[in-house]
Order: structure tokens, then C-alpha cells, then sequence
């Protein structure tokens, strides 16, 4: 059976043409298989800074369960647009339109490609 954390990696993006990039690459090479860590690792989008965003978070999840989505781009200082992209990329943990700020953090801090390093 799967995980809630299962069900939201299943549901995150990746860049096409990144990850037709990446499959070519492997096909050419001879390899038959890749794992889909690697595919994430390399064709999902990042989130600069996310190290700083997630202390930032941690600390509003003391003292708030959840946010909406302007208050969220507020406290992390980024665009609304930035928020509703890391909605679209399966990023944030949600329901209709408050966003579960723990769960979140678990999230973030289970994505090990998210930082881009």
C-alpha cells in the first residue's frame, strides 16, 4: 500500500526535455533501465534556497497548523506565482486552499533533489 509521501512523490513533475535529455543519454549509452530517483534528481524543478525555507517554515508550523498561499509567499518572501508553482509541481500539501505547513516540511525535507545539490 502506498504512503501519503508515496502518493506525493507519484504526483510531482519533471521538465520534458530535461528528462527526454536524460533518457536519450542513457539509451545511447546502452542501459535498458534508469531508476526514477535519477530521473527526479535530474529533471524536476528545484527550489533555491529551500534550506532557508524550511527553518522559515518550521518555525510558522509552531505556531500555525497552516497558511494560505499569499501568506505563505509573505512569509518565505518569494511571488504568489512562485507558491502557485510549487503547488503545480506537486511541492506543497494542501487542502482546497490551506496549506499544511508540518506536512509540508516533511515533504521538503524528504526530497532529496529539491535543493539542486
Amino acid at each position: 500500500m502506498l504512503t501519503r509521501s508515496d502518493m506525493l512523490t507519484l504526483g510531482m513533475q519533471v521538465d520534458v526535455n530535461k528528462a527526454y535529455d536524460l533518457l536519450r543519454m542513457f539509451k545511447e549509452a546502452g542501459q535498458s533501465h534508469i531508476d526514477i530517483e535519477t530521473i527526479l534528481d535530474e529533471a524536476a524543478p528545484k527550489i533555491g534556497g529551500v534550506e532557508e525555507y524550511i527553518k522559515k517554515l518550521e518555525h510558522s508550523a509552531q505556531i500555525r497548523k497552516t497558511c494560505n498561499f499569499s501568506e505563505l509567499a509573505t512569509w518565505l518572501n518569494v511571488s504568489r506565482q512562485t507558491v502557485y508553482n510549487w503547488k503545480k509541481f506537486g511541492y506543497l500539501v494542501y487542502d482546497k486552499t490551506a496549506i499544511d505547513l508540518a506536512a509540508t516540511v516533511e515533504l521538503w525535507k524528504s526530497i532529496p533533489w529539491l535543493s539542486g545539490k
